[in-house]
């Protein structure tokens, strides 16, 4: 199993809006509104890598209202 954390800074105004968004794509776990560098986390989870980044890619930055997004691949230590 994949895991990530996408860090995503949304439209001035927006982040409310597109955090809902994001909490409805399959594989997104946790979604929380945060202050700092950017405006939201996002838990996320998919099969394998390949998923993680169509997840990533493909579902999550092309949500309307997202500015831009930082994803980290978890790794197991």
């Amino acid at each position: 199993m994949a895991k990530a954390i996408v860090l995503i800074t949304a439209e001035p105004g927006m982040d409310r809006g597109v955090a809902g968004q994001i909490k409805k794509v399959k594989g997104v776990g946790n979604v929380y509104l945060v202050t700092g560098l950017y405006d939201i986390v996002a838990e996320v989870q998919a099969p394998d890598d390949a998923s993680m980044v169509a997840l990533a890619y493909d579902k999550i930055r092309v949500i309307d209202g997202i500015r831009e997004t930082h994803t980290m691949f978890c790794l197991d230590v």
